[in-house]
């Protein structure tokens, strides 16, 4: 009996150490342990809210979700993926954005992403809507467009009043990429505030003919 108890504790000790040692992640939020390369458990991740009706608005083809509301769980999910280097959570939002797609029936052809100067690229180390767009990319097999520029440098828009955030981000983006002439179009972001930052790119995108644009922010403020 004894022997056999040793055996089964020596079992679990293995278990637990192989588990740790390919993945030996935790909750980003609650840092409870876990055995998958989420990072964010389940508790945590029911606590974010979800906007009842995502659709902000939608004009001549052009439509615009906000998934989340940003609070709680969403916001500091956000704030460490954008700031504080978490690439890793690419993953997790990845499918978010997936999955309301499917939710909506939202059918795209080219995937977009919201893209930074050479300097704003420097400074933060890397493009946090990029690593969703690339996630998306690679999970559904759907190219990312790459001839997406912003040639002009800004300021932070949440510093900023909304007529200084509309000259601020007015031409700031250039699209060049024939390949989306007729396609319908995703745009990923983080978070959608004033709507000037999605308009200003869809328009960008508008330019180069494509059929359906749908700007999807994974989550919205509440101003």
């Amino acid at each position: 009996m004894q022997k056999e108890t040793s055996t089964s504790f020596f079992s679990t000790y293995l278990k637990q150490f192989f588990l740790e040692l390919l993945a030996p992640a935790h909750c980003v939020i609650c840092e409870k342990k876990l055995y998958n390369s989420e990072f964010i458990c389940e508790d945590c991740f029911d606590r974010i809210e979800f906007n009842e009706y995502p659709l902000i608005f939608h004009e001549e083809m052009i439509y615009y979700y906000g998934i989340t509301k940003y609070k709680g769980v969403m916001e500091e999910v956000i704030k460490k993926f954008k700031f504080q280097n978490y690439k890793v959570l690419s993953k997790k939002l990845g499918d978010m954005v997936i999955d309301f797609a499917k939710k909506e029936n939202i059918h795209f052809d080219m995937i977009g992403f919201i893209p930074m100067t050479k300097k704003e690229l420097f400074e933060r180390g890397y493009n946090q809507t990029f690593f969703i767009a690339k996630d998306v990319s690679q999970k559904t097999g759907v190219p990312i467009l790459k001839n997406i520029f912003k040639v002009k440098e800004t300021q932070r828009q949440s510093k900023l009043s909304k007529k200084e955030r509309e000259e601020n981000i007015k031409g700031a983006f250039i699209v060049k990429d024939e390949a989306i002439k007729d396609k319908d179009v995703l745009i990923v972001d983080d978070v959608y505030t004033t709507g000037n930052t999605a308009r200003e790119i869809s328009k960008s995108f508008k330019k180069n003919r494509c059929k359906n644009i749908y700007f999807v922010a994974l989550a919205q403020t509440l101003d």
